[in-house]
């Protein structure tokens, strides 16, 4: 049976698809092409289409189509295929209403992405797994409110007897950078504009910390010790799901976004300054 799975985007949405399709077996999987690296790298897979190259080409000729994104884009590429066709739930309201009311939060995305699949998920490591000895750090996320102050990071690799590398986007090359001359030789910057240098490092890593974000995820699939640091969104709204370790503070305004917001409604962001260096270092102690 020929197997196609679809999930355009994002990074961490990606990387946790690869719990499912190492559960499917061999597939093939249509993405947008600055994923395509990444989705290249995911178990099982053996083939990936890009949107821009392929379009709706992508999706014909398959016995099977499991769309994880079950956006209007995908069920636009979906329509009026002669394929088995399983989409994921989406759970829209209930994620709205969750920093609205403070509801109970949605299945967590493996879950979804397993029921819609057919598959009992596997669980981590489902990517290429990490064996070195370098302390990994992301300090840096698309949503300002959702990273730990860039300072606390450079006095935690400042005090990790080891390597360090730090991850990011090409966006972030210069404050990454900045960082790393702070630290002194022991620490390298990873910043590209694709997956293979940064699959790389983290293979070279024994210990991962960072925001939630989707390259903290990238590492925690990855099998190392993973440390979350949450604050506007929660450990329970349905990233967090493959035996990464989750560091957050108990405030009543959490969660307050979906994804996070460029600025804090209470000011000060408390839910990630509240985190501790002393905190972090002793869940780390383990790792070495």
């Amino acid at each position: 049976m020929r197997t196609l799975v679809i999930r355009f985007s994002s990074l961490g949405e990606i990387v946790l698809s690869g719990a499912v399709t190492a559960a499917l077996g061999e597939v093939e999987y249509l993405t947008l092409s600055r994923y395509a690296e990444l989705a290249e790298a995911l178990p099982g897979v053996t083939r990936v289409w890009t949107w821009e190259k392929a379009g709706r080409g992508a999706t014909s000729g398959f016995d099977r189509i499991i769309d994880l994104h079950s956006s209007p884009r995908s069920r636009w590429a979906t329509a009026f295929r002669p394929a088995l066709l399983h989409r994921v739930k989406r759970y829209d309201i209930k994620r709205r209403a969750r920093p609205l009311f403070k509801a109970e939060p949605a299945p967590p995305v493996i879950a979804r992405y397993a029921e819609a699949a057919r598959v009992t998920p596997v669980t981590a490591p489902w990517m290429p797994e990490a064996n070195g000895e370098a302390l990994i750090l992301v300090p840096f996320t698309a949503h300002p409110t959702k990273a730990w102050p860039p300072e606390r990071y450079v006095s935690l690799a400042q005090r990790w007897e080891g390597p360090v590398t730090l991850l990011g986007g090409p966006e972030d090359y210069d404050a990454l950078s900045a960082m790393a001359a702070t630290v002194g030789p022991r620490a390298t910057v990873v910043a590209e504009d694709g997956f293979a240098k940064t699959l790389e490092a983290i293979r070279g890593g024994c210990a991962a910390v960072g925001g939630d974000t989707g390259l903290t995820h990238l590492a925690a699939a990855s099998g190392i010790r993973t440390l979350g640091l949450f604050g506007p969104t929660t450990s329970t709204d349905g990233f967090w799901t493959h035996g990464g370790i989750a560091i957050e503070n108990d405030l009543p305004c959490r969660p307050c976004s979906r994804h996070g917001e460029r600025t804090c409604h209470i000011g000060g962001t408390p839910c990630m300054t509240q985190t501790r260096v002393e905190t972090v270092l002793a869940h780390l102690s383990d790792a070495r």
